[in-house]
């Protein structure tokens, strides 16, 4: 795996920055940072292709776990304070493989970042059809 030169910016239509890599395939990978209320160390690293090999998913997984190592490190001085959940082709919403970081200090921090997690389709209200219709009455 090797950095790419791409510079940072905001992801199109999310909430925070997103950095590129590439894989040793070539493949590029997008690392961003999703706000959810409640959740503030909550990322996701995607393959933005589905036309991608079993070794390129293998890659993005330890490419994964690798970040989440310095992620947790970064937010709270210890590399082993984070969760990885991959999304495998018949259980994910968007068409690309990917990996969701969630970084938490303790077991209790790890269970509330679950939670939220598991809730953030009803904490993102304003992409719900009807609460968008009024938003844009308004």
């Amino acid at each position: 795996m090797t950095k790419s030169t791409t510079t940072a910016g905001r992801a199109t239509g999310r909430a925070g920055a997103a950095f590129g890599l590439r894989l040793s395939s070539g493949q590029r990978c997008t690392l961003s940072r999703r706000t959810l209320p409640g959740l503030r160390t909550y990322y996701v690293l995607a393959l933005r292709t589905k036309d991608c090999s079993s070794s390129d998913v293998g890659e993005l997984q330890a490419l994964a776990h690798r970040i989440g190592q310095m992620l947790a490190r970064r937010h709270y001085g210890d590399p082993e304070c984070y969760s990885l959940l991959y999304n495998a082709a018949r259980t994910r919403r968007r068409p690309w493989p990917h990996v969701h970081i969630l970084v938490a200090r303790s077991v209790a921090d790890k269970r509330w970042c679950m939670l939220v997690f598991q809730l953030k389709h009803l904490l993102r209200w304003r992409r719900w059809p009807l609460v968008r219709q009024v938003v844009e009455l308004g």
